[in-house]
């Protein structure tokens, strides 16, 4: 009877943990789905301790360096109203004025090299090779390989914001 109950325990514990493992996966899968969903917000240029930031309508603040800004190709003053885009990471990626639209851009290539010292990706273009500075250098590159087709976002000052595998849709 004894030997009954442990083997019946076993066998349940084997159950929950399958699941839980089930339930895990499926929120994996689900994150992936997810990743890469970019959130838009309203917000002003407000001075944060002496440095320029972003506030949006709830009252969270963003950094915005000057050389962030100059990463945008834009010069931002305090008071200013901006329309900003953040990644998963709730990492600021786009900067404009309220109401002025992006002319973003989309390269697709090979990924050639991504540097490691210098922020820069290099793709294979049906055009040739052709390089472009990272904004982040996290910006999705490291569990890429070399020859992976990818395609890169660029904002308006040929600066990468955003990186996909595969061809743009």
């Amino acid at each position: 009877m004894g030997r009954v109950k442990g083997v019946s325990t076993g066998v349940g514990a084997v159950v929950v943990c399958s699941v839980m493992l089930l339930g895990v996966a499926g929120l994996s899968l689900a994150d992936e789905k997810g990743k890469g969903a970019h959130r838009h917000y309203k917000g002003e240029v407000v001075d944060k301790a002496g440095n320029l930031a972003i506030k949006d309508e709830t009252g969270a603040t963003y950094s915005l360096s000057e050389k962030e800004a100059g990463r945008q190709g834009r010069e931002f003053k305090v008071g200013d109203k901006v329309d900003f885009t953040v990644n998963e990471n709730n990492t600021l990626i786009d900067v404009h004025l309220a109401g002025e639209k992006g002319k973003h851009q989309h390269v697709t290539g090979k990924l050639v090299h991504v540097g490691l010292m210098k922020k820069e990706i290099k793709l294979q273009t049906a055009d040739g090779e052709k390089t472009f500075p990272l904004l982040l250098q996290e910006t999705k590159t490291k569990a890429l390989k070399e020859g992976t087709e990818v395609t890169v976002e660029l904002n308006e000052a040929g600066t990468v914001i955003d990186l996909h595998e595969g061809k743009h849709k």
